[in-house]
């Protein structure tokens, strides 16, 4: 997904170096069960307060994501719910992981405020750690259906429209998405497809000649279709 970003207050001045802090893994993928950790880098100069939320999350058929309260199927153990970071550090949490229905996902938001300025104000970044929690059986290509996939040129940029449907019982994710026409190649970023979803795929042509083919790579198998021009 793109990621699961959010910055809450901006401020001119303070805002850049906040926004420098990094969580990483950004998202990781486990089998029924959860073992993992984080690290947050604390870039600045100044000592960062952090309070870690679980939270769950959907996603709609265009990618965008809507965050809730933790679902009480999913049980997380973290070893720390808030703590310091001291300037130039680094800080692992620990935690464990577990679900009652599987597949399932949740999300580790760290919420991350620096001092406050002379004139009273707080800066405060969210960044995620986004966990999927698979069933046994991995997605198959025969899971993955076309829906949609055509090229429309009513504009200045050609574009991709196309759709596709996981009817799978686990989450399976595109790695990357690849579109190609006789004379060029243009990769896009990928997501990932939920039991059932639907998921729609917009995109814009940037390299020569028209687009006429589009290929979704998974971690074991492929997807792909012929583009075909949109109806006038």
């Amino acid at each position: 997904m793109r990621h699961l970003h959010r910055l809450v207050v901006c401020l001119f001045f303070l805002a850049p170096a906040l926004a420098a802090q990094t969580i990483s893994p950004v998202l990781v993928e486990y089998k029924e069960k959860a073992s993992g950790r984080f690290q947050i880098h604390n870039d600045t100069d100044f000592t960062l307060t952090v309070v870690l939320e679980p939270q769950s999350f959907t996603v709609d058929s265009d990618g965008k994501p809507t965050f809730h309260e933790l679902s009480p199927d999913i049980h997380v153990e973290l070893s720390a719910m808030s703590f310091r970071v001291g300037p130039k550090q680094d800080y692992y949490v620990f935690y464990k992981a577990t679900a009652d229905n599987l597949p399932n996902w949740f999300c580790i938001y760290a919420n991350i405020t620096g001092p406050h300025t002379q004139e009273g104000i707080q800066v405060r970044l969210e960044l995620p750690h986004t966990v999927y929690l698979l069933g046994k059986k991995p997605g198959q290509a025969d899971d993955i259906a076309w829906v949609q996939a055509v090229s429309t040129s009513d504009s200045l940029k050609p574009k991709i429209e196309a759709a596709v449907e996981n009817h799978g019982a686990d989450v399976t994710r595109v790695r990357e998405v690849e579109v190609t026409s006789v004379s060029g190649k243009q990769t896009y970023e990928g997501f990932p497809l939920f039991p059932g979803q639907r998921r729609q795929i917009n995109l814009e042509w940037d390299q020569p000649g028209t687009p006429e083919h589009i290929q979704l790579k998974f971690e074991h198998f492929k997807a792909e279709t012929d583009l075909h021009a949109a109806s006038q």
